[in-house]
């Protein structure tokens, strides 16, 4: 089913657009100025947090996070800086390169979630219905599927501590 058309002079389209753009901004400045970290780092945190293993490729965290390859970089060097990521090379792809988020990261992670949990809530969920927010998230998702964007999935179970890794040990007293 294809959408019905539009009178281009009407404007709707540009002022959907504005309207749009204008809520996105009123909400990451509400949530950045409650939060003790950048949204930015916010959000690398959670991708990083909810991937297997804590880490995810540097293309695939620019993917999740909407940043250009060289935005993600520069943003993860900072967050290395700050100690809440680490960088580690691939071991079988000397091109691939993995941002993991530190234990420093995840116990960042922890100390802001209530409190962008809360600034959401305020500055977002509340002001719209159940119904409003499954209609904004059907007709955003016609854009993304429109342009062949497949959206990072909407990362949950964040305040679980992640599973403990399996690692192999020698019996103790082997050498």
């Amino acid at each position: 089913m294809s959408p019905t058309k539009r009178n281009p002079q009407s404007g709707e389209g540009l002022a959907a657009w504005l309207t749009l753009l204008q809520a996105q901004s009123v909400v990451v400045d509400a949530l950045e100025g409650e939060l003790d970290m950048p949204l930015a780092w916010f959000e690398v945190l959670i991708q990083l947090t909810s991937a297997p293993e804590g880490r995810l490729k540097m293309q695939e965290l620019a993917h999740s996070v909407l940043l250009s390859k060289s935005g993600v970089t520069r943003l993860v060097d900072r967050m290395v800086e700050a100690g809440l990521v680490t960088r580690a090379a691939c071991e079988t792809d000397r091109r691939v390169v993995y941002a993991a988020v530190s234990p420093e990261g995840r116990t960042a992670l922890r100390a802001a979630l209530p409190t962008h949990d809360e600034g959401l809530e305020r500055h977002f969920s509340s002001l719209l219905t159940a119904a409003e927010l499954g209609m904004l998230r059907s007709t955003l998702g016609k854009i993304l599927d429109a342009a062949g964007f497949v959206p990072a999935p909407c990362p949950t179970n964040l305040t679980a501590e992640p599973p403990p890794k399996s690692r192999s040990r020698a019996p103790a007293g082997a050498s």
